[in-house]
């Protein structure tokens, strides 16, 4: 995943979790944080998922 491609996906998934919290203020570090791990995530299950 490109740079970019990663960036825009992090923002995507932060802004999901920021509407799902009630768009509280003061939080943006947390959701970015929480997005970050998210998309790590996503790309390990799809990395396991090819390898079989």
């Amino acid at each position: 995943m490109e740079e970019n491609e990663r960036r825009t996906r992090i923002e995507e998934l932060a802004r999901q979790i920021w509407e799902a919290e009630g768009r509280p203020d003061g939080q943006g570090v947390r959701h970015w944080m929480m997005a970050e791990r998210l998309l790590d995530a996503e790309l390990q299950a799809a990395h396991r998922e090819h390898e079989q």
